[in-house]
């Protein structure tokens, strides 16, 4: 976040169960974010500029997601792959 405020260039990478998502910012202060889903040659990957400032998401990731929004990543696109456990979900306190 600081580098992010500095204008300093920075990139995240968050490597999660069927998906890589990163953010990258550079020295203007431009903001940029790439998913990856698949694996190989069959990855689905989509690039492009952030669509929200950055901001630290309720799980503790870096995000330039608006909360609720993935709307850029496609339509189709599913946020967990199925089968797979939210990476996102809190325990439950009994």
């Amino acid at each position: 976040m600081q580098a992010s405020q500095s204008k300093h260039p920075f990139y995240v990478a968050y490597d999660m169960p069927g998906m890589v998502v990163g953010v990258a910012g550079n020295a203007a202060g431009k903001l940029f974010t790439v998913q990856s889903q698949g694996e190989g040659t069959a990855a689905n990957v989509t690039a492009g500029d952030c669509p929200s400032q950055l901001r630290v998401a309720g799980s503790g990731r870096v995000t330039c997601f608006a909360p609720g929004d993935m709307g850029s990543m496609g339509a189709g696109h599913q946020a967990i792959p199925p089968g797979m456990p939210n990476p996102h979900a809190m325990p439950k306190v009994k």
